[in-house]
């Protein structure tokens, strides 16, 4: 390979959004800063077709050879974890406002109660939070 794959790839590595391009990223991430991003290529390896396999060795082997100074790789790498802390801060936003609101002031869609709406919110904010706490996004 004669072009970074952090520049060759870049478009499916920012914009994609889909499970595989997700652990693609968490994989730039443990290349960042691997003290604070863990990333265990056997739990992924199962969802990654032929595609993205070479693409996850593409971007091993050039990291090995060029390492963070690999051309497009500080600006990918950056602009991900933006990204996923910034989505972190805003769940964890959110997840403090609806434990600091009463249920019966909680908007519910039709066919639910509110305790049932605000039950569900705050179980999937919670859920949410956990993973970006066990990702390094955010601390607890």
């Amino acid at each position: 390979m004669s072009e970074s794959p952090y520049i060759v790839h870049r478009e499916i590595l920012l914009d994609g959004k889909y499970g595989t391009a997700y652990s693609l990223q968490e994989f730039i991430l443990y290349q960042y800063d691997s003290s604070r991003y863990s990333f265990e290529i056997d739990e992924h390896r199962g969802g990654f077709d032929s595609r993205h396999l070479q693409m996850y060795q593409d971007m091993k082997q050039w990291f090995w050879a060029n390492g963070r100074s690999s051309d497009g790789f500080m600006d990918l790498a950056e602009t991900i974890q933006a990204r996923w802390i910034r989505q972190a801060e805003t769940n964890l936003d959110e997840l403090v406002q609806l434990r600091q609101m009463r249920h019966e002031d909680y908007p519910n869609e039709a066919g639910t109660t509110q305790l049932e709406s605000y039950r569900t919110d705050l179980e999937n904010h919670e859920m949410f939070h956990r993973r970006y706490v066990a990702k390094g996004y955010i601390d607890e």
